[in-house]
């Protein structure tokens, strides 16, 4: 037996899920409109299923969800650098405030690969693709400023598509078990997708990046 595995979890300070969050209904902006993007922290295990951890939902399945959006995790670290942007607004970044399933601490979108592949508790997830953020975050924070800023710090957060089901809860360790070759991290994805909107070009197509979800296939 190595020395690695003769360790225990805590001792190795892997990166850590803080809390697991479900939606609960509401609505936003003066319409009203109904979104799942309050996510209060729950207690307890949480079963992940193929679409999404249970009890989880989305209102407009066209854009959210579905299998390479099933999970969506935010970096912790994230919110001190939104804070540090727009100071103003630091009383309202605190987490869960960009509708994220998973908190962590440990992992950011610099050093988190598409196409990586974590156990977290007893499932199996991938890392499929960024989280493109929506008008409903600029309306649940109150700011019309604060997706942009997102996109532009490349700071987002990543989605999972679910390998395996098991159970999560808050505490849990995330452990590498695999990274494809040649894969990118979820920054350099931004990186890509900002040069060429400059440009002025397609944003979909074929590029190989492995393990990116159909959704963000890029055109050279």
């Amino acid at each position: 037996m190595s020395e690695f595995s003769k360790l225990k979890v805590s001792e190795l300070k892997l990166p850590k899920l803080n809390t697991v969050c479900i939606a609960t209904p509401s609505v936003i902006g003066p319409r009203s409109v109904s979104t799942g993007i309050v996510k209060p922290p729950v207690e307890g295990q949480v079963q992940v299923e193929e679409m999404g951890l249970e009890g989880d939902f989305q209102v407009d399945s066209r854009v959210h969800g579905g299998l390479d959006k099933a999970v969506y995790q935010f970096p912790f670290e994230t919110y001190a650098t939104m804070s540090e942007a727009l100071p103003h607004l630091a009383q309202r970044f605190l987490s869960p405030c960009v509708g994220e399933n998973f908190s962590s601490t440990g992992m950011t979108d610099e050093t988190v690969f598409v196409g990586d592949i974590y156990r977290v508790g007893t499932a199996l997830l991938q890392v499929s693709q960024p989280r493109m953020p929506c008008w409903k975050l600029n309306q649940h924070v109150g700011n019309s400023h604060v997706m942009a800023m997102l996109v532009s710090l490349k700071r987002t957060g990543w989605y999972y598509r679910v390998l395996e089901t098991g159970h999560v809860e808050a505490g849990n360790a995330f452990i590498l078990e695999d990274r494809l070759q040649d894969a990118w991290t979820v920054e350099a994805i931004w990186t890509h997708w900002l040069d060429l909107r400059a440009q002025k070009k397609q944003v979909v197509g074929s590029v190989p990046v492995p393990g990116l979800s159909t959704q963000w296939r890029f055109d050279w």
